[in-house]
């Protein structure tokens, strides 16, 4: 039997963070239709190897940061977020949704497919690798501390299943860098990919 494990509320989370003596230190906002993500400082990490060498690439996160103007500006971009690698309903049933929808995207003038999650840009990488999917048609990001996740309420508390904090469930399109669509906490993983390509 497969137990679905909800994260905990935003206030449950503060209430945890005020009891360890944690004290938020981000300005939050809410992602909405309108929102203007290039204004973000935040930056992703686009999944990628381990180079063990320095002739192989850069491991270092400022050779492999993207801005929000730099993915975002000029740019017709779907994003879907999930929790987490290499988890059950993220590799069953919301990163087949898009990988089989891809064409249809870029069918619909999307410059861009984005795969978001709070991970390590390596584990992201060989999660794509090990679903086959051609990363020339979904890209897989990282945001690696979540500091985009928080800035924008998308933070969720996962520690019942042994993740820790990541992000929620979401999918959004943005069209030069402001958002024209937000499907916040998705519930029909499967679905979402549908969903998001009628509002492309």
């Amino acid at each position: 039997m497969i137990l679905a494990v909800r994260p905990l509320s935003r206030l449950a989370a503060k209430k945890a963070g005020a009891a360890t003596g944690a004290s938020p230190t981000t300005i939050v906002r809410l992602i909405s239709v309108g929102t203007d993500l290039t204004s973000s400082p935040a930056a992703w990490q686009r999944s990628r190897p381990w180079h063990l060498t320095d002739a192989d690439g850069s491991n270092l996160a400022s050779d492999n940061a993207v801005s929000m103007t730099d993915l975002f500006r000029g740019r017709k971009v779907a994003v879907f977020g999930v929790p987490a690698p290499f988890t059950g309903t993220c590799t069953n049933a919301h990163v087949p949704g898009y990988k089989a929808l891809a064409d249809e995207f870029g069918r619909r003038g999307v410059d861009e497919v984005v795969c978001y999650s709070v991970t390590d840009p390596y584990a992201h990488h060989n999660w794509a690798e090990a679903m086959g999917v051609d990363k020339n048609k979904i890209s897989f990001m990282a945001d690696v501390d979540g500091s985009w996740a928080k800035e924008n309420e998308l933070d969720r508390d996962y520690t019942g299943a042994s993740l820790g904090v990541r992000s929620s469930r979401f999918s959004m399109m943005v069209e030069d860098g402001v958002v024209k669509s937000f499907n916040a906490d998705v519930e029909d993983a499967e679905g979402d990919a549908a969903v998001l390509l009628g509002q492309a």
